[in-house]
């Protein structure tokens, strides 16, 4: 049996299951690993902690770094992920999907070779994801997946002269997965065409895309072909808005009857980059591509017209004008994301009149090919470097029984550099990403927080916090100094991923019932330091 070299993993079975048996049955083409506490070995807290949104006026030199006005999309990076590797070979990620409480990821290896891959990611606690099984593919490529009802479909590439019962290199992948496992066979189905690039999970169906002189396949959840259309040069297919977008780097866009495959309408774009990675998503009423250089067109579905087009907004020096693509993009709650290779991750945010206004760049290192978005949840994948897994803490619900007072109070519409002088009294709600933070008066924020750099806490200072609270960047020296005389009172949740510094005389106070403090940081403690109420310390730092 051959082993996984990197982190010395341990291959616990190769194995996978008869139809409707129980009993494991070997399989020497797919090496099956449950070993979550070796596979999460590659997640690291490298990187991770607040992530600001920069605006594309500040980072063109329209405006000046100190007048860059407040994020409203609080968000962190949870976990960079190392990509797997199987005799010295680095696999990349290809796609991902999340639905209930799991995210599914698909691997490639780029060159003629086919090696690929399937993990399962447990992310029901947001701060601390897991890997709980992985599947590696010997003689296979895989690039996208869907997740429905229980079983994984997966558009795959197999080497036709080492797999056995197969007919074309294009294939449909079928497994059952419960509780982050897989239980079932690997089953898979003949596709016309080289390879199958990307699925899409329908009302009822599963349809296919298979790349170059392929094909869109419809296969109900059997794994048996119901219809199928021809089309060159297939890069995605999705569905939504009860129609199925397929799209083509030669023929564009093709809305199909979800049922039959049937033409229901076509939109035309110009021709794209052979075998260039692009994507499809859905929002109310609109299909989203990308495209390239031109970025992300939004098209009416009804009309096929062109609604709104957003473009990449960077433009980064030292960075080849072949690697300034859009290959991805995706919609979820009202956001658009676009994965932007060497000119990172942008955001737009749908606004009055269904228009998309752009946001800025996400501050995250490293080229981005793919990006899956899904409540608050946002997958960016980097090819051969690896993963990064971030998550929205914009939270409408405050803590129960709060003892924090909220009234109707303003959203803040200010810098990203916040100071409250010794004799204001002010206070905010609604969510907010701010950069540094200096407090000698009294500070009420009630909702979703986040501070990225400093929060100082002058003596006599107030922070009164009702709702969800997140700090710094993990060993990037970000601080949270309170100091003598100054108090953090909280309801609700606090994250630090930065370092805690409470001088003497200093007081954090939880105020209420269900509390809970992270601290991934250092913490520094005085003398005559008080901590009272009721609170979960994740970390124990607080002892």
């Amino acid at each position: 049996m051959r082993k996984i070299l990197l982190f010395s993993f341990l291959i616990v079975g190769i194995i996978s299951c008869q139809p409707g048996g129980d009993d494991p049955v070997a399989d020497p083409t797919v090496l099956i690993n449950r070993d979550a506490e070796s596979l999460s070995t590659r997640l690291s807290l490298e990187g991770t902690g607040v992530v600001g949104i920069i605006s594309s006026d500040v980072i063109n030199g329209r405006l000046k770094e100190d007048e860059e006005p407040a994020g409203k999309v609080p968000l962190i990076m949870v976990s960079q992920v190392n990509p797997p590797i199987y005799e010295g070979k680095i696999l990349k990620a290809t796609h991902v999907d999340i639905a209930d409480g799991f995210a599914y990821v698909s691997y490639n290896t780029e060159g003629a070779e086919f090696l690929g891959a399937i993990e399962i990611f447990d992310v029901t606690d947001p701060l601390f994801p897991k890997i709980t099984s992985q599947a590696i593919f010997m003689n296979a490529d895989i690039n996208s997946l869907t997740y429905k009802e229980g079983k994984l479909y997966a558009a795959a590439a197999f080497d036709i002269d080492r797999e056995e019962g197969i007919k074309t290199p294009a294939q449909l992948v079928m497994v059952s997965v419960v509780d982050g496992n897989f239980t079932s066979d690997f089953f898979k189905f003949d596709i016309e065409g080289f390879a199958g690039v990307d699925v899409s999970a329908t009302e009822n169906n599963i349809a296919v895309a298979s790349g170059s002189n392929g094909l869109v396949g419809l296969f109900d959840t059997k794994g048996e072909m119901k219809a199928e259309f021809p089309m060159a040069d297939l890069r995605s297919v999705k569905y939504g808005n009860g129609v199925l977008g397929a799209l083509s780097g030669t023929n564009g866009i093709t809305i199909l009857d979800p049922a039959s495959l049937n033409v229901v309408s076509t939109i035309n774009l110009d021709r794209d980059i052979a075998e260039s990675k692009r994507t499809l998503d859905m929002g109310p009423g609109f299909l989203l591509a990308s495209e390239g250089r031109k970025g992300v067109g939004v098209y009416s579905i009804e009309s096929g017209m062109l609604m709104q087009r957003l473009e990449i907004p960077l433009n980064p020096e030292g960075v080849a004008e072949g690697d300034i693509v859009t290959n991805a993009v995706s919609f979820d709650d009202g956001k658009v994301y676009m994965a932007n290779g060497g000119a990172g991750i942008s955001v737009s945010q749908l606004v009055e009149n269904d228009v998309l206004e752009e946001i800025g760049i996400l501050g995250i290192y490293g080229s981005s090919n793919f990006i899956k978005s899904h409540r608050g949840y946002i997958f960016v994948a980097s090819g051969s470097q690896g993963l990064q897994i971030l998550s929205l803490t914009d939270k409408e619900e405050l803590a129960l029984d709060p003892g924090i007072v909220c009234g109707i109070y303003p959203a803040y519409e200010g810098n990203a550099n916040l100071n409250v002088n010794s004799n204001e009294v002010i206070e905010y709600s609604g969510a907010a990403s701010l950069k540094n933070v200096n407090i000698g008066g009294q500070l009420t924020f009630c909702g979703s927080l986040a501070i990225e750099n400093s929060l100082n806490l002058n003596s006599g200072g107030i922070f009164m916090m009702n709702g969800s609270f997140v700090f710094g960047q993990y060993n990037r020296n970000n601080t949270l100094s309170i100091n003598s005389g100054a108090v953090l009172k909280v309801s609700g949740s606090v994250v630090m991923y930065g370092d805690l510094n409470l001088n003497s005389g200093a007081t954090i106070e939880f105020v209420g019932e269900a509390n809970s403090l992270t601290i991934f940081g250092r913490v520094q403690k005085g003398q005559d330091v008080v901590i009272k109420g009721d609170f979960i310390d994740t970390e124990n730092k607080l002892k």
